[in-house]
């Protein structure tokens, strides 16, 4: 990974060790609410604190129960109460929390040349051509998390980045879901939309789909 780091890129360890990491606090999580005879999850994060000697991944959410069979159960997701019910209500069933990430390094090539361009006018191609790249790997990611999960759109992604063991990595959480309404060709590319869920339910109501969270990348 340290040489990976120096050409450029992504750094395809660091992103697996990271993966890894946040997907066996997810299974905890899953299992303890299993264990308090939880039948859903919802407000599942996943968080990423330097310990001593390590690195602390840490989900949390809140286990429910269904109080009769009128509301689906069954799910986790990255949706809090109020964000939760504008999702059910606006039409999508949820099925599982998602995520994608990326760790990703500017490289020594890119960062002299990058550091070169930054005296001239205009953009720094070879800062927006890393960003770009790894910005769309974890959109491509989330998307097959939602695939894997039988759903047919991630709804409520949020993005973060934050430096880690010499890399930087770009994360995406949300909601793998189903709506009836989205077409056969949704479940071979789910629908992704980086709206709130409660933006999401004013807009559906208001007669508009999400379709795409578009990304345009340019640093100056």
């Amino acid at each position: 990974s340290a040489a990976r780091t120096l050409v450029g890129g992504e750094v395809t360890q660091v992103t697996q060790v990271i993966h890894d990491g946040r997907q066996l606090a997810i299974d905890r999580l899953l299992k303890e609410s299993e264990q308090r005879g939880g039948k859903a999850v919802t407000g599942l994060t996943s968080e990423l604190m330097w310990q001593s000697g390590g690195v602390e991944f840490l989900s949390v959410g809140s286990c429910l129960t269904p109080k009769n069979s009128d509301v689906p159960d069954g799910f986790s997701t990255s949706a809090a109460g109020q964000e939760l019910y504008c999702q059910i209500d606006a039409g999508f069933i949820p099925i599982h929390f998602a995520f994608g990430n990326v760790a990703y390094s500017i490289g020594v090539g890119g960062g002299l040349g990058g550091f070169l361009q930054s005296f001239r006018r205009g953009e720094v191609t070879q800062f927006s051509q890393v960003f770009n790249k790894t910005r769309h790997l974890a959109l491509e990611r989330i998307e097959a998390e939602a695939r894997r999960f039988g759903a047919n759109s991630v709804v409520g992604i949020r993005t973060s980045i934050m430096p880690l063991m010499g890399t930087t990595e770009m994360l995406m959480i949300g909601t793998a879901s189903r709506h009836p309404a989205l077409g056969p060709e949704f479940t071979e590319r789910p629908m992704t939309s980086h709206l709130t869920c409660a933006e999401m339910w004013n807009l559906i109501h208001l007669g508009y789909m999400p379709i795409r969270l578009v990304l345009g990348v340019s640093v100056y």
